[in-house]
């Protein structure tokens, strides 16, 4: 490709993931290229625009003032096109275009995916690209759409979604409770065979109960620990003790009797799960759409 014959809107991007990556090298991953190229096309937006736009080290590279600028124009250019091609998509009745998200792991296999088959099914012109990954994301580096967490607002950085609640519910396996003494209040759970989740191969935790209201706190220590949530819900499922595990994990169990919830009027602290996303992500018909969708379905279920 001839230097005049570059794209307006990839040199555009171009700028954009150098920034947002840090690197030469990584922005040319992010967009397929090799780094030498992502070199010579910066260099000729230089040249075009009549100014250094990066100031470049052997550590990293750093706008001037004429690239803060032209960071910032670019970011909305990009902003407009993608707003033109949500309203051609608004002009046909069928949603098109890629979607990238993120999930936490557990939940996104257990409960996003079902939801996110049946969207593909009713739109197959929409490309839908899922990272389950409980790392944070960081939306603009990343260049993703929708980030699901389970999280605390005050925390986040983007505009949110609710989605519904995370719960959290005390169980054990309905052979464990039917051999053990019962259970009337928190206290009671020192008695019993615990399943906790281990972080730095250590098995104690703090569990959180609530009583109308008010939190009691509760340090415990597992004769099993796990950092897998999965193999907490097997351990528990074998009869192995009381775990504190999502309420989307076990509702089959639940339901047919083969788990009970323990001590269910001191139910442990839960989260909420949010949609979140970035005001420029908030003006696509796209992601609006599909967010409408995950909150009817998952209400519904």
């Amino acid at each position: 490709m001839s230097n005049h014959k570059l794209d307006t809107l990839y040199l555009m991007r171009l700028l954009i993931a150098i920034v947002r990556c840090g690197s030469f090298a990584a922005a040319a991953a992010h967009l397929g290229i090799t780094p030498s190229k992502a070199s010579k096309d910066l260099r000729h937006l230089e040249q075009h625009l009549g100014s250094e736009l990066l100031s470049r080290t052997t550590r990293r590279v750093q706008l001037t003032d004429a690239g803060e600028l032209a960071y910032r124009q670019a970011d909305q250019m990009i902003a407009l096109h993608e707003q033109l091609l949500d309203g051609l998509q608004r002009r046909r009745s069928a949603l098109c275009g890629e979607l990238r998200i993120t999930a936490p792991d557990l939940w996104g296999e257990v409960v996003l995916t079902p939801v996110l088959l049946r969207f593909r099914a009713s739109h197959p012109e929409v490309r839908l690209i899922a990272d389950f990954s409980n790392h944070p994301a960081d939306l603009l580096r990343d260049n993703l759409h929708v980030a699901f967490r389970s999280t605390e607002l005050n925390a986040e950085p983007y505009l949110a979604r609710p989605i519904g609640p995370d719960e959290l519910v005390l169980c054990a396996s309905a052979a464990y409770l039917d051999t053990h003494p019962p259970l009337a209040t928190p206290q009671d759970l020192h008695q019993h065979s615990l399943i906790t989740r281990s972080q730095e191969y250590s098995r104690h935790e703090r569990w959180t109960l609530l009583d109308q209201g008010r939190e009691i706190p509760l340090e415990v220590a597992g004769e099993l620990a796990f950092s897998s949530k999965r193999a907490i819900h097997e351990a528990m499922r074998q009869g192995l003790g009381i775990a504190r595990l999502p309420r989307y994990l076990l509702a089959g169990e639940l339901a047919d009797g083969t788990v009970r919830e323990v001590l269910p009027a001191y139910r442990p602290k839960g989260s909420h799960f949010y949609a979140l996303y970035t005001q420029r992500r908030a003006e696509s018909a796209l992601v609006g759409h599909f967010l409408d969708y995950v909150i009817g379905e998952l209400t519904a279920s």
